[in-house]
């Protein structure tokens, strides 16, 4: 289950390489970028990392969420959705693949090719059985040190949600849904995202998500 504390107080890390299953270290950015693209893998200060294979559940979530996110775009202010394993390169930190990235149009010149140079706006990371330290610990310093706007975990396997955005001070505040269980992002000004909808069996339709998204954003309007 999610660790407040963990989550909300400043982490130290003692350890000297990543977590995970390690391919290989004293590899170059621009070797990783050229042997291993493509690939299922992350790079952390020339250490490669296999990342853990993903659940059913991980895979519907990660579907449903490319759905609602691109067509919100679509339907609002425009920008790009990608997914692993579309590499996010936080210069002097890290290289990761993560769920989802969210670029905004201001920002669409950081994707060159089969990598995003710099801070996604928003990133998603929905936690597997194995990624449980990686998404909660490392890539949380990460995305906050790299600048990474907001940031959500999401675990379907206990369905729970933690979400965060960058304060002024560059560092993360946990953001908590509204009393009737809405959360309200900072990035995507217009997205009131119910966390029921997340862990629904079966989650919803296309049919259902276009729907919804337009019955938000016509509430919005008026």
């Amino acid at each position: 289950m999610l660790d407040e504390a963990l989550l909300t107080s400043p982490i130290t890390r003692t350890a000297t390489l990543p977590y995970g299953k390690i391919l290989a270290v004293g590899i170059s950015h621009e070797d990783f970028l050229a042997g291993y693209s493509g690939q299922h893998v992350e790079w952390v200060n020339g250490v490669v990392i296999e990342m853990p294979s993903i659940t059913d559940k991980h895979d519907a979530l990660n579907g449903y969420l490319r759905i609602l996110l691109t067509t919100y775009l679509e339907l609002t202010e425009g920008g790009r959705v990608c997914q692993d394993p579309m590499i996010m390169k936080l210069e002097g930190i890290s290289s990761r693949a993560p769920d989802i990235l969210i670029l905004l149009p201001d920002h669409m010149t950081r994707l060159q090719d089969n990598i995003v140079i710099g801070a996604a706006d928003l990133v998603i990371e929905i936690v597997s059985p194995g990624s449980q330290r990686t998404d909660r610990i490392e890539k949380f310093q990460e995305y906050e040190k790299g600048g990474v706007p907001e940031y959500w975990i999401l675990d379907p396997q206990f369905q729970e949600s933690a979400f965060f955005q960058l304060n002024d001070d560059g560092v993360y505040d946990r953001i908590a849904p509204d009393d009737a269980g809405v959360y309200h992002s900072k990035i995507l000004k217009a997205l009131r995202l119910p966390i029921a909808l997340l862990w629904q069996t079966p989650l919803p339709s296309v049919k259902d998500t276009i729907a919804f998204l337009e019955a938000m954003l016509s509430h919005e309007r008026t």
